[in-house]
């Protein structure tokens, strides 16, 4: 049987659809530049032009194809960049040293299975041990206002955030039941050194939120390094109040965390946010106490401008602890600070 051009063109734009239909791919990604001042004791100061005051910035893809039956396979790669200077990050393919080059896919680099019985993702995706840190402080994970620079391990960082070569499972809608387990291999040739596992479970309903997590690496030349943090927050609508704990542990040192932050709506376009915090450290020399104000407005839905304000006191006459991406104090119980007013824009 012979089929005419316009039936063939027709057959070809029906497949198109179908494929269409099945499968999506979407570029993502996020643009966060600010200006910031830092000033620390014994140091002087350092003024910069840098990124992610208010969030990290990224580019990514991500898509999925329906397998029907309920399945589906996905995929997500996310680099980090720098704005300011026109680099990639860095990512780490052992678990135990961060290796940069180019623009890496270091964020985020899985391939997944969902179904109805939840999601299996292999590759290199945020430990167990890391989620709260960003869901119950005020300020998240960047700039000045977050509470990394006293919940941050002071030796060893490669798993605190993400591990490579992972196995992780994540449970399905279950009401307001969320979690994840995780299991990684830092490959190395006759011993453990970067195998790193975990798991967080928490329940999130209405206006209520909580969670644990906790996650343990193998690193020999310090000691194993293990994660534990506990994180809640209710919002009452006119301010959403946070809380987080946490610990870690590398050998023979300790550090235990603490935070209560805020973030209140000011009209339609404002946000402001504010934090206080402090570290007690075991071995390290000395503890600490952080403060952080900012303010955060909305031009559109997908840009905003912020300004924030951090401080960190060392106590004891330790120089251990500083604002996070500033510089640390090298006067016995000296202070670091920084200001920083930068402008995010999502795509």
């Amino acid at each position: 049987m012979k089929l005419s051009p316009i039936a063939i063109g027709l057959a070809l734009a029906s497949v198109g659809v179908a494929a269409q239909a099945q499968s999506s791919v979407t570029i993502f990604g996020l643009i966060d530049t600010n200006v910031s001042h830092f000033s620390a004791s014994g140091s002087g100061s350092v003024n910069q032009l840098g990124t992610d005051g208010n969030q990290s910035s990224r580019i990514g893809f991500r898509g999925t194809e329906d397998l029907g039956g309920g399945l589906k396979a996905g995929f997500h790669l996310e680099a980090a960049i720098n704005p300011d200077v026109g680099t990639g990050g860095s990512t780490s393919a052992d678990n135990l040293k961060n290796q940069s080059g180019g623009l890496t896919f270091g964020r985020r680099s899985t391939v997944s299975l969902m179904g109805n019985w939840g999601e299996v993702r292999l590759g290199r995706d945020y430990t167990p041990g890391f989620w709260n840190l960003s869901k119950y402080s005020a300020f998240g994970t960047n700039g000045v206002g977050s509470a990394a620079g006293i919940f941050y391990p002071l030796k060893a960082r490669i798993t605190h955030v993400r591990a490579s070569n992972s196995i992780g499972y994540h449970l399905p809608k279950m009401g307001g039941l969320f979690g994840q387990v995780m299991v990684a291999r830092g490959e190395q040739a006759g011993n453990s050194d970067g195998n790193a596992a975990g798991a967080r479970v928490g329940y999130e309903a209405g206006p209520f939120s909580v969670a644990i997590g906790t996650t343990t690496t193998k690193i020999a030349a310090l000691g194993d390094f293990r994660q534990t943090n506990i994180g809640g927050s209710y919002d009452f609508g006119v301010v959403e109040v946070m809380a987080l704990w946490g610990e870690n542990k590398i050998g023979d040192s300790k550090t235990r965390s603490q935070s209560i932050g805020v973030q209140a709506p000011v009209g339609k376009a404002g946000e402001i946010r504010a934090t206080i915090g402090t570290v007690n450290a075991t071995h390290i020399g000395n503890d600490a106490s952080h403060f952080a104000v900012g303010y955060v407005h909305k031009l559109s839905k997908r840009t905003v401008l912020y300004t924030t304000y951090g401080r960190v006191k060392n106590k004891d006459n330790g120089t251990a602890f500083a604002v996070a991406d500033g510089i640390g104090a090298t006067s016995p119980g000296g202070s670091s600070s920084g200001i920083q007013f930068g402008i995010r824009h999502n795509f």
